[in-house]
């Protein structure tokens, strides 16, 4: 996969950018890890949760960079679900735990702290994992539909 990442052109790097900064305030407003006036977060941040924050929004804006403008198909549609759903596993892992009301109906508000707040790094790691899935597809298809030969030539 790295090898893959070196391959492409310069310029994908630079489509990334805009998705990773969009991918960062739709994550980051509601989580509150940007400060706005719009939502609080009574549970201090951890720096855990910038490290799963800026991971899974740069992987976010590289998965849609890679996106191959003529080709819709079903495989790109299920890395887009994918991508998104990390990006919501990735709110979810860096959110305050007290702040979702799920999880406070579910377990309380001491079972969120006691219970939810240990898991969330786990959660993070897992939508991760989630969005380098979506990644590793997309960059397969991506080596496939521009350079059909060499890839099956290594395979």
């Amino acid at each position: 996969m790295i090898e893959a990442l070196r391959n492409l052109p310069p310029v994908t790097y630079l489509k990334a950018v805009p998705y990773s900064v969009a991918a960062a305030v739709v994550i980051g407003v509601p989580a509150d890890l940007i400060d706005t006036p719009i939502f609080g977060r009574p549970v201090e941040i951890r720096p855990i949760d910038y490290v799963i924050w800026a991971v899974t929004s740069l992987l976010i804006g590289l998965v849609f960079a890679i996106r191959l403008p003529a080709s819709h198909s079903a495989e790109e549609e299920r890395n887009d679900v994918r991508t998104v759903w990390g990006g919501f596993v990735s709110f979810l892992a860096v959110g305050c735990p007290v702040c979702n009301q799920v999880v406070v109906v579910l377990l309380g508000t001491s079972g969120a702290l006691s219970w939810w707040a240990p898991v969330q790094p786990a959660v993070g790691v897992f939508a991760i994992g989630l969005v380098l899935w979506a990644l590793r597809t997309r960059l397969t298809t991506y080596q496939l539909v521009t350079c059909p030969i060499s890839a099956r030539i290594k395979a």
